[in-house]
């Protein structure tokens, strides 16, 4: 869902430091049961299954894909529990590009690159033939997911769509050459999110709601002409629950912390109304701050202060109601279109509603803990982990159970 670029790290100075304190959050064991499947009803739709999509459904997680996470994506979970095949374009190791490796003060990718966007893209694992059952693309949008191919693909992300699509084919046009008798529809992350740069630029950082519904309406009439059955997921979700978005007072409680890093936090934090995106904001801030140190100069200022019209990683209140409201109305229009033609839906706030919750925000936790956001999200901050994606995966099927089988599990 979130495009790599926003990760702006300067790491020249920085090295891995191997102690590792994780936090503790309480236990989710009730919302990722596997055992709660699929009557037979539910899973006799499901006989040729194919998800599209965005880097949620793909399987991304910890800034990169490689076939475990692909394998871990929720739509394969539940192809398993329909007890249905469901093959996924499976990229061999490290990846493409590799994930980020733990813990995040290593500022290093799996394979001990610089954690800044990497330009390796493994291929995909030997046997693989395209297009599979799991066509979802990272950063896609439903516009792209229309007219997208590999060779179309924007800059940067050509290899990552070669490794799904087959030359000249988009999701939309592979989708349909399966047949599939069931489709999973996962779109609209990728209009909101690039605003969390902390600038809103209709048709840059997110995409105008006429725009999206125009898209997003080709997409359904495309499912609706296979025939097959369809689960659409919405974005019904507040912004400010993402385990990676933070208040001003947050950060300046852990003003001692970054003092360690030559980073000193603002005073226009202590009661600033502003949200941070700490992934952008909070670790580019430390790896300066260690750069500028290493070279005998003075502290990083970390400032809370919206700065308008620049990529500055701090959203004002206006600006959270603004993404908010665009992710209101698009998942309206989803739950309409849903309704319209008798399809499920599930809501990816079964995973990010909770996703922070009794996790308080800890510098040195995350810089250096297993799990820096949480025991639901991978090293990124925005995708989840394999458990993360369990939790969509449940959500998901008690949608299709409820809509196409004899009740909610």
């Amino acid at each position: 869902m979130k495009p790599r670029h926003l990760m702006l790290l300067a790491v020249a100075s920085i090295v891995a430091l191997s102690a590792c304190s994780d936090g503790k959050v309480s236990p989710l064991s009730a919302d990722v049961d596997p055992a709660l499947g699929l009557s037979p009803k539910a899973a006799a739709y499901m006989t040729r299954y194919v998800a599209i999509g965005t880097s949620l459904s793909m399987g991304w997680a910890s800034d990169g894909v490689v076939y475990t996470s692909q394998n871990n994506a929720w739509p394969k979970q539940v192809a398993e529990q329909a007890g249905v095949e469901f093959k996924v374009p499976g990229i061999a190791e490290p990846g493409c590009p590799p994930p980020f490796a733990s813990p995040l003060l290593s500022f290093r990718r799996v394979d001990g690159s610089p954690a800044t966007a990497s330009t390796v893209c493994s291929p995909n694992l030997p046997g693989v033939t395209l297009p599979t059952n799991d066509l979802a693309v990272e950063n896609a949008t439903a516009r792209e997911a229309l007219t997208g191919t590999p060779e179309t693909a924007s800059q940067g992300r050509q290899p990552v769509t070669s490794r799904v699509l087959p030359s000249g084919m988009t999701q939309i046009t592979a989708m349909r050459s399966l047949n599939p008798t069931f489709v999973s529809v996962e779109f609209g992350g990728n209009e909101i999110l690039p605003a969390q740069v902390g600038v809103l630029v209709p048709g840059l950082t997110f995409t105008p709601f006429a725009a999206f519904k125009a898209s997003y309406g080709q997409i359904i009439d495309n499912v609706k002409a296979t025939g097959a059955a369809a689960l659409l997921v919405t974005i019904r979700t507040d912004l400010r629950d993402f385990p990676t978005i933070r208040t001003g007072p947050e950060i300046a409680s852990q003003r001692a912390a970054f003092a360690a890093y030559n980073v000193t936090v603002n005073a226009d934090c202590d009661a600033s109304e502003n949200f941070i995106f700490v992934r952008g904001k909070v670790l580019t801030a430390v790896a300066t701050g260690a750069g500028r140190a290493a070279h005998g100069l003075g502290p990083y200022d970390l400032s809370c202060a919206d700065v308008p019209g620049t990529p500055d990683y701090v959203l004002t209140p206006n600006d959270i109601a603004f993404i908010n409201n665009l992710a209101s109305q698009m998942s309206d229009e989803i739950e309409r279109l849903a309704a319209e033609n008798g399809y499920a839906t599930f809501s990816l706030g079964a995973l990010y509603d909770k996703a922070k919750r009794d996790f308080p925000f800890d510098l040195e936790v995350m810089l250096r803990s297993s799990q820096p956001y949480g025991e639901l999200i991978s090293l990124d901050g925005v995708h989840p982990n394999a458990l993360g994606q369990t939790v969509l995966a449940r959500a998901a099927r008690q949608a299709i159970q409820r809509t196409y089988g004899t009740g909610a599990p």
